[in-house]
């Protein structure tokens, strides 16, 4: 059984080099996996534990490394030949299944760099007496990478069902893989520039008290602490694997997923909100950007912008007590601009607006209404946590003001060039990715210059509020109501001419639509 499946992985692997494009994406795919093998070999041979920051460090750059061999599998799709439904017709238990497609999912590129791990953690510790230590720490924490994989993609595979979801799940494994390598390349330069390690020293602890840190924190520790994450990686091991083959058998029995669709009672959100244009304008959009795939992968990436930029300026040596105060406004800013283009989202539905004769300012309120009900509360909700973070004295009000002011008038601008340049958009119900041709100039220019405008009406706002940074405390709560203030003129006037815009240009509108 385990000697057919493993012969099955092997033959699926050398599919891949058959075919010119499968044998260059390949060839990419080896360089990258190489590439990043050499990284972790020599990142492993500089992070000798000599003392506590290189040890912090240790801990913290094989826990990410981890997260993303994890989650990489989800990257490329979820479709496998060796997904567990598809022995569903074979009489076959799912005991021996189940072992037989975990060793197989360890021949490839994840089992291969999940080997290197270990290895660099081994490599790390040689010559020290955790040796022993590291060597049962990276078996632990290899076979939890190669089991948690393996759950990820099954049960992926059963809830996403639509291609526009299984577009969604990819995007979002990549950002996380993105993410996790960029940490930990960051906080390598941390500890080797020899900054102050305080928080890598802080995360570490935090990491090592978790499941995702349990395996590479044990070399190292004191006797008890060994014995008890090495207890608990082989706990976790355990738990996984009997998931893994409980879910092995479950997919055996019900290989398709079953779907229960309950009777719904009620116009749902419509019920909610007032009978006006405006209003039934807002139920219309909610729903677009609670069930669109459209809108819902663009939200989804959203947050992984601030997390990369906060990223490059650790590395860049900013100050850490000032990374704190960039997520927020960075947020509140791309909140309001993703909906520059909202009228092309629309495609020919846009022709009822036009053909009622609703009101411009109405179909701009609307249109307005779900990034405020998502971007207020949060930004009201998260600024007073950054800002204490952040540790800067006095800094909450302008961090407030200047990340409503951000979103408000991103929402503003956005009213305007959503109906002013509007540019081809992916049709209702097509995949997020699949955009149609466009000239590359006109997307740009309407991108760029629609936020080149948010950042140049809240110009003023932000200055001042650097004033309060770097000389007198008491411009920050100025800042802080200079933002908002923009914001709410920004908003109200972004709403009244994208109106008339939207009302003037209903022909121009309707015809990009319908040659989309």
């Amino acid at each position: 059984m385990v000697d057919d499946v493993l012969r099955l992985k092997l033959a699926l692997l050398a599919s891949a080099f058959r075919g010119p494009r499968r044998l260059a994406r390949t060839g990419i795919v080896a360089g990258l996996a190489l590439a990043l093998a050499v990284a972790m070999s020599d990142w492993a041979t500089a992070f000798r534990p000599t003392d506590a920051d290189h040890r912090a460090g240790l801990i913290i750059i094989a826990s990410v490394i981890a997260l993303a061999l994890a989650v990489s599998p989800l990257t490329s799709g979820l479709g496998s030949a060796l997904e567990p439904r598809r022995f569903a017709p074979f009489p076959i238990e799912a005991r021996p299944l189940a072992l037989a497609l975990a060793l197989a999912s360890a021949i490839g590129a994840q089992g291969l760099l999940t080997a290197v791990l270990a290895i660099a953690l081994v490599v790390a510790w040689s010559g020290t007496a955790a040796l022993a230590t590291a060597v049962v720490g990276g078996a632990l924490g290899a076979v939890a990478i190669i089991l948690a994989g393996q759950i990820l993609v099954a049960v992926a595979a059963q809830l996403a069902v639509a291609p526009s979801t299984v577009h969604t799940v990819t995007f979002f494994a990549r950002g996380v893989v993105l993410v996790c390598v960029a940490a930990a390349i960051t906080t390598a330069l941390v500890v080797e520039r020899g900054r102050d390690t305080t928080q890598v020293e802080g995360i570490a602890v935090v990491l090592a008290s978790t499941p995702l840190g349990l395996p590479w924190a044990a070399p190292g520790s004191d006797t008890g602490a060994v014995w008890a994450r090495l207890l608990g990686g082989l706990g976790l091991v355990v738990a996984l694997a009997v998931i893994w083959q409980w879910l092995v058998g479950r997919l055996l029995e019900a290989p398709q997923r079953q779907r229960w669709m309950g009777r719904k009672r009620g116009l749902g959100v419509f019920d909610l909100v007032p009978a006006t244009q405006s209003g039934v304008i807002a139920a219309r959009s909610i729903l677009y950007w609670t069930r669109d795939p459209r809108y819902r992968l663009a939200l989804i990436a959203l947050p992984i912008a601030p997390a990369l930029m906060m990223i490059a300026l650790a590395i860049a040596g900013v100050t850490p007590q000032y990374l704190w105060l960039i997520p927020l406004p960075v947020l509140a800013l791309f909140l309001g601009w993703f909906s520059h283009n909202d009228v092309a989202y629309d495609h020919t539905a846009v022709w009822l607006h036009i053909a009622a004769h609703v009101r411009g300012a109405s179909d701009r309120w609307g249109r307005a209404v779900p990034p405020l009900l998502l971007g207020v509360p949060l930004v009201v909700l998260l600024a007073p946590v950054f800002a204490m973070w952040s540790g800067v004295s006095g800094v909450e009000p302008a961090l407030l003001g200047i990340s409503l002011g951000l979103l408000l008038t991103g929402i503003g601008v956005s009213s305007v060039s959503s109906a002013a340049a509007p540019y081809p958009a992916p049709r209702p119900g097509s995949g997020p990715f699949d955009q149609p041709p466009v000239t590359a100039a006109t997307a740009g220019w309407a991108q760029g210059l629609s936020m080149l405008a948010i950042v140049g009406l809240m110009s003023p706002s932000v200055v001042v509020a650097w004033w309060g940074f770097v000389d007198d405390p008491e411009w920050l709560p100025i800042a802080g109501v200079a933002g908002a203030a923009t914001g709410v003129g920004m908003l109200a006037l972004g709403i009244l001419v994208g109106g008339r815009v939207f009302r003037r240009r209903a022909p121009e509108l309707l015809d990009l639509v319908l040659r989309n």
